[in-house]
């Protein structure tokens, strides 16, 4: 996962799968982002290049559409949840994660649990799914926490706190902190993968996707309370970034 736009997850089915041990062989990419947690055994992917291991107690996500192998090392048994969300840039590396919660499993559990495939609904798989993308999150907030720059930490903090206010801008920012404007480029880039000024860009419209979800602000309201200075510059910004217009996106997350 990664800084780009948050996206409301549209699909989800989850299914309980027994696997025996077999050789390595490819999957094609399928329709549906997939993460899943593993009960026991263990599993060799190769994706991008890289090998990852999947064995016990592990979290193991795969992107929509992504090419890779597997191996079944040991026979297994996971809890797997596919899913699809309504932007899917916000889900677009494979990654596999050990230990990170010890109430992951129930959370997974749970989902299960409350799932029927004969439910259109499914409200509390829903809940207990985004628990666990919470849980996902945080821990790789905290991983990063401990190698970021205490300056480019305050330049995030700062973003987050200010973007709706359509004056703040990433010259003010640096008035306000210790580092050259290049130096902070450089830095933020480095530590968060993205530039300042497309971070903010980013926050800005993914309050807006929020806002817009809600259904109880007009455009000209969204775009305000975003931090966009116009709202002809916001409807040409949402709809660059995400394909639809802010009124063709709300319509489309309503249907």
């Amino acid at each position: 996962m990664n800084n780009n736009i948050k996206s409301p997850i549209i699909s989800l089915n989850v299914y309980d799968i027994k696997s025996q041990k077999e050789k390595t062989h490819r999957v094609e990419g399928r329709p549906f982002c997939s993460l899943s947690y593993r009960k026991h055994g263990t599993v060799k992917l190769c994706a991008d290049g890289k090998t990852l291991i999947s064995k016990s107690g592990c979290i193991t996500f795969i992107p929509k559409g992504q090419n890779y192998s597997t191996e079944i090392v040991e026979d297994t048994h996971m809890i797997a949840i596919h899913f699809n969300a309504l932007d899917e840039k916000k889900y677009d590396k494979p990654f596999v994660i050990e230990n990170i919660n010890t109430g992951i499993y129930e959370l997974f559990d749970s989902v299960l649990k409350n799932y029927s495939s004969e439910n259109d609904n499914n409200f509390e798989s829903f809940s207990y799914f985004y628990k666990i993308l919470a849980v996902i999150e945080k821990h790789f907030i905290r991983k990063q926490e401990g190698k970021i720059n205490p300056v480019i930490a305050k330049a995030k903090s700062m973003i987050d706190k200010n973007f709706s206010d359509p004056d703040f801008n990433i010259d003010s920012l640096v008035l306000s902190l210790p580092i050259s404007a290049s130096h902070l480029r450089s830095e933020f880039n480095k530590t968060y993968s993205i530039s300042p000024i497309k971070y903010l860009k980013n926050v800005r419209l993914q309050n807006a996707i929020s806002l817009l979800a809600s259904d109880y602000y007009t455009i000209e309201e969204v775009s305000q309370k975003s931090g966009f200075g116009s709202t002809s510059y916001f409807i040409q910004s949402f709809s660059k970034s995400t394909g639809y217009s802010p009124q063709k996106y709300r319509e489309k997350f309503l249907r």
